[in-house]
């Protein structure tokens, strides 16, 4: 099997790395303020500055906000298994599983994918709180498709 992500989609994750992308402007604006610490194929990592934009009254996180900042996050990680540039995907399935409150000042985020398939990208991901402690595991279906 081909272990090489596409141009494209090594393009679209360094220039979100690198924070001068359009992808991770819309990010910032729409969903917060991300890091990509790292990536390789099957993986990433990430961090997560939780600012007051997406905090209830009481301090803690919404959790809608979290499902869909987990949307995003294993987008990306799906995104480092494609190995042609025509590939797309779009989410199947989210499931988002809370072990315990996330809250600012951070959260450090690692997303793996754990199997590829022709049609299918199932991905992992865990968020981790400024304690160090799980808060949120997510596993989530892409499904693959060809454009062009």
């Amino acid at each position: 099997m081909n272990r090489v992500t596409s141009e494209r989609h090594t393009d679209l994750l360094n220039g979100y790395k690198s924070g001068g992308s359009r992808f991770a402007e819309w990010a910032q604006d729409s969903l917060g303020d991300f890091t990509l610490l790292s990536w390789e194929w099957g993986g990433l990592k990430m961090r997560w500055d939780i600012d007051d934009r997406f905090i209830m009254p009481d301090g803690v996180m919404f959790g809608g906000h979290i499902a869909s900042v987990a949307d995003h996050v294993v987008g990306l990680a799906a995104m480092t298994v494609l190995t042609d540039n025509r590939e797309r995907f779009r989410t199947s399935r989210l499931e988002t599983n809370y072990f315990r409150p996330l809250m600012a000042p951070l959260a450090m985020i690692e997303a793996r994918v754990a199997n590829a398939s022709k049609t299918l990208i199932h991905v992992e991901a865990d968020f981790v709180n400024a304690d160090e402690k799980l808060a949120v595991r997510v596993n989530a279906v892409q499904v693959r498709r060809m454009t062009g």
